[in-house]
């Protein structure tokens, strides 16, 4: 329980219990229960598109559900994803990347990814198909916080002497199976199992990326795992938009 609880403080901005001084292997292993945090969150999306659907038009309900997505984490993984476009953008070496990372404004070039990332995920939502619109809604943000776990499992700390993303990177194997087996029953429930076909793309994309980090920064941060847990939901929605075509017009 405790380490659900730990996986709620660091992923959202839900009132729970702040003072529990966790363990770093507790921390570490708070990551198994990602993929729930993120089915709590799709929850309050479906909720929220069941309420707003029959009062306003589909783009305004798009429009509030990512604001929604937005507040209950509030933008932490935007902000991520946005120093860390900075870093790589503005960067020659891998320290200047991180020192750049470190930096709590954004710059210029991170601003207009943030609003190409916004604008992706606002479209994706707004062309699910309604009769799979809501277990998408559901399954999305579960893939977006499960993609950090195969990340952390084969990436180590990119800053010297550690921080408290440190905890975070190394994980057991243990904790990577739980969370993928939570992520793979909640979306083979929801979706089917051809939603397990996206799980494995997602996979090879998050590999991919945790091969470009090693490379270019030595290794992940924090922000990199808000970077990796943004890309990831616009790319679940994305496959299942384009898998779902492919299936409606053959089948």
């Amino acid at each position: 329980m405790k380490r659900l609880i730990l996986a709620f403080q660091f992923l959202t901005v839900f009132p729970i219990k702040k003072d529990m001084a966790p363990l770093p292997e507790e921390l570490s292993g708070s990551m198994a229960w990602f993929p729930v945090v993120g089915a709590a969150q799709g929850l309050i999306l479906v909720a929220a598109d069941y309420i707003l659907s029959g009062l306003l038009p589909s783009g305004i309900v798009a429009g509030a559900l990512v604001l929604v997505l937005v507040l209950t984490n509030g933008g932490l993984h935007l902000d991520g994803f946005a120093d860390t476009v900075d870093g790589l953008a503005g960067g020659n070496t891998k320290e200047e990347r991180l020192t750049i990372m470190r930096d709590s404004s954004s710059g210029a070039i991170g601003v207009a990814f943030l609003i190409i990332l916004i604008l992706l995920k606002y479209l994706a939502i707004d062309n699910l198909p309604q009769d799979a619109k809501r277990q998408a809604l559901f399954i999305f943000p579960v893939a977006g916080r499960w993609a950090m776990v195969p990340m952390a499992y084969a990436s180590s700390y990119a800053r010297p002497g550690g921080g408290l993303g440190a905890a975070f990177t190394g994980i057991r194997g243990a904790t990577l199976v739980k969370a993928t087996v939570i992520t793979a029953a909640l979306s083979a429930l929801a979706l089917g199992l051809f939603s397990l076909i996206l799980l494995g793309g997602l996979w090879a994309v998050t590999w991919g990326f945790t091969r470009f980090f090693k490379n270019k920064l030595g290794g992940v941060t924090g922000d990199v795992f808000g970077f990796q847990s943004e890309v990831a939901e616009v790319l679940f929605l994305v496959m299942f938009l384009g898998l779902a075509n492919i299936l409606t017009e053959y089948y």
